[in-house]
């Protein structure tokens, strides 16, 4: 069984994992793969409390940073291993460290953290990964950081896709995210609102469940400040409200009934210290009530569609 476990920082993610391994385990051949590498005493003092938190559990822990697909013979074949973090994982091997002390970007981490991962997931008889969501934060980042964060999107996607069961974990509650249909995915004469964090497969959720092709669908870019007729589904409206903003223009809400509209969820974490990202985030946030007032609306995660 695969078991991928997602959420926000200190929401409970590891102690739910660890529950869970333990009760698929029967507490024989229970093994923890500690991914983290410590740079620091802060990272000392969080690996730390971890193993504090599992003392009582019969984990044997295997501590590496990057390579996994190395240990394996380490690993009985009846094992169940907790993984821990994927989100560690895709970062030591994306950022090497270099012979001169630098950092040395790796492009193709993503794909080889996510073979590694099937083939010890081939080989074990239970494996469950705990995963951070990143996605739901500023609006900007820098380019490293953004590729960083698709890649951790595209290996959730890959193994929720892959996994017997997908949570979110949120304020140490669980919420299902795999295996959830609605027998009804759109309501009559309504627009719908998808909505999600950057990287989470919106735009293959509405293609697939909706029944639009690639040319039915307008991307906004941040210098559109007019919503074009002739397409059934719209997307980036956080970019059209941005350049609403820059043309001192009021965003309209003008979709032509039933389409199908698609926003990044730009509204949680930190608060932006740029006063004009402040308050396009806010702007777009407001705006985004607007349309859901009378559209059935989508949460995206990991090209899963919950309606709220």
């Amino acid at each position: 069984m695969l078991v991928l476990i997602t959420g926000g920082c200190k929401n409970g993610k590891s102690s739910k994992a660890e529950a869970i391994a333990f009760e698929l385990s029967k507490g024989d051949n229970l093994y923890y793969l500690a991914t983290m590498i410590a740079s620091d005493n802060e990272d000392k003092e969080r690996i730390k409390k971890h193993i504090e938190s599992r003392k009582d559990m019969p984990f044997l822990t295997i501590e590496k940073g990057r390579d996994i697909d190395t240990i394996l013979e380490k690993i009985p074949e009846n094992a169940t291993v907790l993984l821990d973090s994927l989100t560690a994982l895709l970062s030591n091997e994306m950022f090497k460290i270099s012979d001169g002390g630098g950092y040395v970007f790796c492009k193709e981490a993503a794909g080889k953290v996510l073979k590694d991962i099937e083939t010890l997931n081939d080989r074990v008889l239970n494996l469950v990964i705990v995963s951070d969501y990143i996605q739901s934060d500023a609006p900007m980042y820098d380019e490293y950081t953004q590729l960083y964060r698709n890649g951790l999107s595209f290996l959730e996607e890959r193994l929720c896709s892959l996994s017997d069961k997908a949570f979110e974990i949120v304020a140490g509650k669980e919420m299902l995210i795999k295996e959830k249909k609605d027998t009804k995915i759109k309501t009559d004469n309504r627009n719908v609102l998808v909505l999600g964090g950057a990287f989470q497969g919106k735009r293959d959720f509405v293609m697939e469940n909706f029944g639009i092709s690639q040319e039915e669908i307008y991307t906004f870019d941040e210098e559109c400040a007019e919503i074009p007729v002739g397409y059934k589904c719209y997307e980036h409206i956080e970019r059209y409200v941005y350049a609403c903003i820059k043309k001192e223009k009021e965003p309209v809400e003008s979709f032509p009934e039933g389409s199908v509209i698609i926003i990044d969820d730009i509204f949680c974490g930190v608060v932006p210290m740029d006063e004009f990202i402040r308050h396009y985030r806010e702007e777009a946030g407001r705006f985004m009530q607007k349309i859901a007032a009378h559209s059935d609306v989508y949460r995206v995660f990991c090209k899963r569609g919950i309606k709220l």
